[in-house]
């Protein structure tokens, strides 16, 4: 043979031989997808799409690209043709431990119910694909650590206690007395004069770093959480507001830990303080738009609202649009929500059937107890709002449409500007039936197409988004050689119809794969 073609044939031999190490691996619990349609983020953010394989090994992905691997070991292959594999959907706005439709005397009262329901709550976030959930205020810890002693179950990270500081509003909506307010573990304000605390209490444990070291120590936190509510929501300011100052002290300390401050921020004042202050993170969108009882139901959207939300965009602070917050509270007025038959697959049967009783139907009537709250603490509102309506709920239901009109204009507008949008549900809000967990997610999505968001947009904020917004990049987010193997195995595009999000073929946590059906809460009916 002439002495070049040996020394070719040699070096074709030893590349492809490189080569297919490159591709090959010994598994132990081995996980192949095979020829399927690869979407997601790449470390930029930008979306890719193409038709490849991905290889978990255990609970953690070893491969993905065109190339098929060699794998040998104990290995399961599935055939992917015509479906579609994305990273695992995170909701980065949730309350576990608030249960859909029961207080905490319904639950009392309904103990084996109330447990049903618990029992089936991780199943039901898998079944809509949410694999990652972030809690934004652990005020139950017990209850998220037995959630997390299931053995089927999304992956959960908390932002620890919500952090208050003496005399806030939840406070005062709670009407706590001195002493519970004084044992609970509130943020000092030293810049706030009206606010008296007695000698008796070392102060220097309610200081900025000291509740963050506390909560990253208790907790293991990875994030935290602060409410700004101010007048706007149309209750007269009796409460204390943390100051700018304090927001500062406390953004500093966060940002020497390495982890964000979200801000409970629903009006343009609160957000406007939120910037000057260097927060990290909207927890909702701005849907009050002015103090004045006279331009309560305005949906003029100023030059003033646009410069404050253009700043948010172009500064990349985190966007939780959470659209069910105020949808929840519309479809308590809808007496039809709990005949979906979605929500078979979410709520253990004798918990659904409760939920149709007169004792389960609580929530509407909540929300038209408001009325006579506000006739009484802010009797100018009243006067002005309610002659403008038949009755009690045709305003509470003009109050949502004209909220539903800011949040769509707002939602438009931030992502019109690239602003960083954050997918989280607020589910379950105020404990109301109609956030179904999992389930409140797809809804979720449906509002964000109807605000005129895009599909690319939606993908990115439930996956690369949310994991870069939390710092969690390293475990979540895309679908990369050694991040955790929780993906989605579609039947349909995502990128062309948000119906795919409600076409799950199965679920893989962790590694494992779950069909969808085995984890309907129909399953055990």
């Amino acid at each position: 043979m002439n002495p070049t073609r040996l020394i070719i044939f040699i070096a074709l031999i030893v590349i492809t031989g490189c080569k297919n190490d490159n591709y090959s691996f010994k598994v132990n619990n081995g996980l192949l997808v095979e020829n399927v349609t690869i979407i997601s983020a790449n470390k930029d953010g930008i979306i890719e799409k193409y038709n490849g394989h991905v290889l978990i090994d255990n609970e953690t992905i070893l491969y993905s690209g065109i190339q098929k691997p060699i794998a040998t070991g104990n290995l399961k292959n599935i055939n992917g043709k015509g479906k579609f594999i994305i990273p695992g959907l995170i909701d980065s706005h949730v309350h576990l431990a608030n249960v859909a439709g029961m207080t905490w005397r319904n639950q009392r009262n309904h103990p084996k119910l109330a447990k049903s329901y618990f029992t089936q709550l991780p199943k039901s976030y898998l079944y809509y694909g949410y694999t990652t959930l972030i809690d934004v205020n652990n005020y139950a810890p017990d209850i998220l650590d037995e959630i997390k002693n299931h053995s089927i179950r999304p992956d959960i990270y908390t932002c620890g206690q919500q952090i208050q500081v003496m005399n806030d509003f939840m406070m005062e909506m709670e009407e706590l007395p001195l002493k519970d307010r004084l044992e609970y573990p509130f943020l000092f304000d030293k810049y706030n004069k009206n606010i008296y605390i007695p000698d008796s209490i070392n102060l220097d444990l309610h200081s900025p770093q000291a509740i963050v070291t506390n909560i990253l120590r208790e907790q293991q936190s990875i994030g935290v959480k602060i409410v700004y509510e101010d007048e706007s929501s149309g209750f007269p300011q009796s409460w204390e507001l943390p100051s700018l100052n304090l927001m500062r002290d406390l953004v500093e300390q966060t940002q020497k830990k390495g982890i964000p401050v979200l801000m409970h921020a629903t009006s343009y004042d609160a957000q406007k303080i939120g910037l000057e202050a260097g927060i990290d993170i909207f927890a909702h969108p701005m849907w009050n738009w002015y103090k004045q009882p006279e331009r309560f139901l305005d949906t003029e959207f100023t030059q003033d609202h646009q410069d404050v939300l253009k700043e948010i965009a172009t500064r990349k602070i985190g966007n939780q649009l959470t659209f069910r917050t105020i949808y929840g509270e519309v479809d308590l007025f809808e007496d039809n929500f709990n005949a979906d038959l979605a929500l078979i697959d979410i709520y253990p049967g004798a918990y659904l059937n409760w939920l149709n009783t007169e004792e389960g139907n609580w929530g509407k009537q909540k929300i038209l107890n408001r009325a006579k709250i506000i006739k009484a603490i802010n009797p100018t509102l009243y006067n002005y709002l309610r002659p403008q309506f038949e009755s009690d709920e045709a305003m509470f239901r003009g109050i949502q449409q004209v909220f539903i009109v800011r949040m769509n204009t707002v939602a438009k507008f931030l992502s019109d500007n690239d602003a960083t949008l954050l997918f989280g549900t607020d589910g379950v809000a105020m404990n109301m039936s109609t956030n179904p967990p999992g389930y409140n997610g797809f809804l979720e999505m449906q509002h964000w197409v109807n605000a005129g968001i895009s599909l690319e947009k939606i993908f990115i904020a439930a996956t690369f988004n949310n994991a870069s917004a939390f710092h969690i990049e390293d475990k979540y987010g895309t679908i990369e050689k050694g991040k955790t193997a929780n993906l989605l195995l579609l039947d349909e595009d995502p990128l062309l119809n948000i119906s795919a999000y409600d076409q799950i073929n199965s679920v893989i946590i962790r590694g494992k794969n779950h069909p969808r059906n085995t984890l309907s809460a129909n399953q055990n009916n």
